[in-house]
């Protein structure tokens, strides 16, 4: 099994939550092996490297700081020595199809200059805007994401039914943030961070407003090396608490037996036993690849609903690229209709929206001295039958650059050194991410809370689940605070069936014991 007297859990993926989980159940007294198909840790938030340049392959910002501050706390570790955090200021440039831009900053005067100048007398507003947002933040940390459910008697009971209407979830983003502004523009500019999560500002919950109040009232933040580092900090801490690693190594199958995991099967044949088994691949990949369906079935009673994907080019550039902040946001001529495109329609939309991130504008090390690396991420459909992304990336391809030319950056192609692509066929194989879409499953009402699956199996109390796609949900801090919660159930069914590791150490708070 593990280690003699110590319960043994083996961590399928070493994804962000995988990682935080197998360090937090070792510093536990858990013993814990993770197995990882690819060659290092990272999951979707890892890293390519070409030529020199870097770039991180999935998420492109660190926001809710405190947060990670908290997984390295509860271990008894500071964060600064593991990670050095930069603060983007300005934090972003948003390009509309009308050729004006607003700069993003949370430095409130310069903020207010450029809101006036958009629309007058929306400071005021703005202000109002924000002072929801830090509301629907601390209420939705400390009373909602931030805890374990007993089930759905628990989430309905008035108190937290009272926070839910505190946080407005009963509303949809879009509509929500229109109370505030009254110029389509910052309508837009309010609400596209709903696509952080890969769901559409028109049918998500209007909670998410805490985004851009985490952007504009926290901060965005960027680690020195990229976000990679993130992972690599998690994988040096879960090797401090004892946690063993195991890269190259793909599980087949999880193996359960009279309604209990007894542990994994190797691709070859190798079988590793444990007491429990925490998988951190994609849990509907989990319960349609890696489990005996019929023995372990994922039960519903709605149809899972997935996010968004994304088409990624990643450019080195041979020079540095004049007109861009580290983060840009291009905006395109339909912004309702781009999301029914995507997620009703299941098409690219005929001028789509975008996303440029420039690394190197905050840590030039990311790239050769004089040249940049440049993250175009747009945001497209799941995997469908109606598209081919052999066809479907090229055009995409060229409207991206036609579009860069527009705001001032002619025959930026013609300075590529190094360009890689990855689509939504790539999430799916690379990542095993179900239908490809690159943020797993979807933060709608019904997805939500007790609604989404478990990271405890019902029927398989010994098997868990950590990451994106079980509670609370998708991420990167929210895939923190998942690998929290589910070190909590793990260690309360290691206590109910007599697996007793040693105590924790009282610098293991939870998260709404350490911000309360």
């Amino acid at each position: 099994m593990g280690e003699p007297g110590r319960p043994s859990v083996v961590v399928v993926g070493a994804g962000v939550g995988g990682l935080a989980a197998a360090a937090r159940l070792a510093h536990h007294g858990f013993d814990v092996q993770v197995l990882e198909k690819t060659s290092g840790p990272g999951g979707r938030c890892n890293q390519l490297r070409v030529d020199g340049f870097r770039w991180d392959i999935g998420p492109t910002i660190v926001l809710m700081p405190e947060v990670f501050e908290e997984t390295f706390r509860a271990l008894g570790r500071r964060l600064e020595d593991y990670l050095t955090l930069l603060r983007c200021d300005p934090n972003y440039r948003v390009h509309f199809r009308d050729g004006s831009h607003v700069t993003f900053t949370s430095e409130l005067c310069a903020m207010g200059r450029e809101l006036e100048r958009v629309e007058p007398g929306s400071y005021e507003r703005y202000l109002a805007f924000l002072a929801q947002g830090r509301e629907q933040y601390r209420i939705s940390l400390e009373r909602l994401v931030g805890r374990n459910y007993a089930g759905l008697t628990d989430y309905l009971s008035p108190r937290v039914l009272a926070s839910l209407f505190q946080v407005r979830a009963h509303r949809r983003m879009y509509s929500d943030v229109a109370r505030f502004f009254r110029d389509e523009r910052l309508r837009a500019a309010m609400t596209f961070q709903t696509m952080y999560l890969g769901v559409s500002p028109y049918a998500s919950p209007a909670v998410y407003g805490l985004l851009p109040f985490t952007e504009l009232g926290v901060g965005i933040w960027f680690p020195q090396g990229g976000l990679y580092a993130i992972p690599r900090a998690l994988e040096r801490l879960g090797r401090e608490e004892g946690v063993r690693f195991r890269y190259g190594a793909s599980v087949e199958r999880i193996l359960t037996e009279g309604g209990r995991a007894t542990g994994v099967r190797l691709v070859g044949g190798e079988v590793l036993r444990a007491d429990a088994v925490l998988c951190n691949a994609d849990l509907p990949y989990a319960y349609e690849t890696l489990l005996d369906a019929k023995a372990v079935p994922l039960k519903r009673r709605t149809p899972l609903r997935f996010t968004s994907s994304a088409y990624l080019l990643y450019l080195g550039m041979k020079r540095r690229v004049p007109g861009l902040l580290h983060h840009n946001v291009v905006f395109g001529r339909d912004y309702r209709g781009s999301f029914e495109d995507i997620f009703e329609r299941f098409r690219v939309p005929e001028d789509p929206s975008f996303y440029v991130s420039v690394p190197t504008r905050t840590d030039p090390g990311l790239a050769p001295p004089g040249r940049d690396a440049l993250y175009v991420l747009v945001p497209v459909p799941h995997q469908h039958p109606n598209l081919c992304w052999r066809d479907e990336g090229p055009r995409v391809r060229a409207k991206v650059f036609q579009r860069l030319a527009e705001l001032g950056l002619p025959g930026l192609e013609r300075d590529i050194a190094v360009e890689r692509v990855f689509t939504p066929d790539d999430w799916a194989g690379t990542f095993n991410l179900a239908r490809g879409s690159a943020f797993g499953l979807a933060q709608n009402f019904m997805q939500i809370g007790p609604f989404r699956p478990a990271n405890q199996d019902a029927r398989v109390r010994n098997l868990f689940f950590v990451g994106a796609s079980t509670q609370p949900g998708t991420g990167l801090p929210t895939v923190l605070i998942s690998a929290r919660l589910v070190t909590e159930r793990l260690g309360t069914w290691a206590r109910t069936v007599g697996l007793v590791p040693r105590p924790a150490s009282p610098a293991s708070a939870s998260f709404s014991e350490a911000t309360a």
